[in-house]
């Protein structure tokens, strides 16, 4: 039976005839209480009592009260995020993976009623099969982020070495490590960081869609911050996630600002559909992708640590979404671009599937 409490991330305080739950703005609320009923209920919502228990005992010390006004008061309580069941208990986890992911749980708790468990969240999270391709500055970043999350199941692709000029944001590895590869040290740092985590590592360069393909085939969910070689790479990866039916969140840095979107195929549109849709609103597109193929276009690196951190954050802020249900992610069709300076995220260019590409077609074949 259900034993409702407050939340861990929810405070109550008693001020004179008032009651102040939460500490958040458009989440705390204000609630009059001159006769103390509301007091001596919210002191019977501590995970021990069943709400029959806590009808009964308001009942019998305020018997003016209706069992359906105690109900209604629970249940406009649930409504606000502010009660969870303490009955519920979690299904795989032990011990040692409840003080591990304590703040996760926390959090998860926030988006969840008397119904849910926010156990259930970081179970998905800790047996959801992730590919990540790239482990550079924003691919360190995002596989620290996915262990600290508790994704057990992780596929990281990369093909590069250490250099000295890495260091000013990729915080994965050490400066005795350089000429070493980056998958090998990778998984060893995360490893001592997480020891639950399943990293598999594959040193390889991306050269076509297939070497994506095989990479992916495996996982549920993919992250590309791979960016070499500049041109093909999202078109390799894009036709990948979509004829596997992979969800896909991809994003990089552009000097100031940083850009992600993703891509759920079958959908959203795809790469494929947005570049359509630019082509056909912009003539002059093709023609610049043309030139800068003539010339073999390669973005040169201008990150720093602090602007990969928050693109790697909102990027695997839009996995979770996706794979945990507890927010929409904003980037669903959309090409969002995150400004470092002024720290506002805004949408550049929106997308539908189209008709005629011949990349979503390919998965409507089978």
């Amino acid at each position: 039976m259900i034993k409702p409490k407050f939340k861990e991330t929810i405070p109550v305080f008693f001020v004179n005839n008032e009651i102040h739950i939460g500490e958040e703005d458009g989440v705390a609320g204000i609630i009059e209480d001159p006769n103390g009923s509301i007091k001596y209920l919210i002191s019977l919502i501590d995970g021990k009592n069943t709400i029959e228990d806590i009808t009964e005992k308001v009942l019998l010390k305020y018997p003016n009260i209706t069992s359906q006004e105690v109900h209604e008061a629970i249940k406009s309580l649930d409504e606000e995020k502010y009660l969870e069941d303490n009955s519920i208990s979690p299904r795989v986890m032990g011990e040692y993976e409840r003080e591990r992911y304590k703040a996760n749980l926390n959090f998860f708790s926030l988006f969840t009623s008397l119904e849910d468990s926010k156990f259930e969240i970081q179970e998905k999270i800790m047996h959801t099969n992730i590919a990540l391709l790239g482990i550079g500055g924003l691919g360190s970043q995002i596989l620290y982020h996915l262990a600290g999350l508790g994704f057990h199941n992780i596929n990281a692709l990369d093909f590069d070495t250490l250099e000295l000029s890495n260091f000013n944001r990729q915080l994965l590895y050490s400066e005795e490590n350089i000429n070493e590869l980056k998958t090998v040290l990778a998984k060893k740092r995360i490893s001592e960081f997480n020891p639950n985590i399943n990293l598999n590592i594959t040193n390889k360069r991306i050269e076509c869609s297939e070497d994506v393909m095989n990479h992916i085939k495996n996982s549920e969910y993919v992250i590309c911050v791979a960016d070499k070689p500049t041109l093909y790479i999202q078109d390799w990866v894009n036709e990948a996630a979509v004829k596997l039916r992979k969800p896909l969140v991809s994003g990089g840095i552009l000097n100031t600002r940083g850009r992600f979107f993703s891509v759920i195929p079958g959908k959203t549109g795809c790469v494929e559909c947005h570049k359509k849709t630019l082509m056909e609103s912009d003539r002059t597109v093709n023609e610049e992708l043309n030139n800068m193929n003539q010339v073999n276009f390669q973005r040169n690196n201008a990150a720093i640590s602090p602007n990969v951190a928050m693109l790697a954050g909102a990027m695997v802020n839009e996995v979770l979404g996706l794979v945990t249900g507890i927010s929409k992610p904003i980037s669903l069709g959309k090409m969002m671009e995150l400004n470092f300076s002024t720290y506002q995220t805004y949408s550049i260019s929106e997308w539908e599937r189209q008709d005629n590409c011949p990349v979503c077609h390919s998965i409507l074949q089978h």
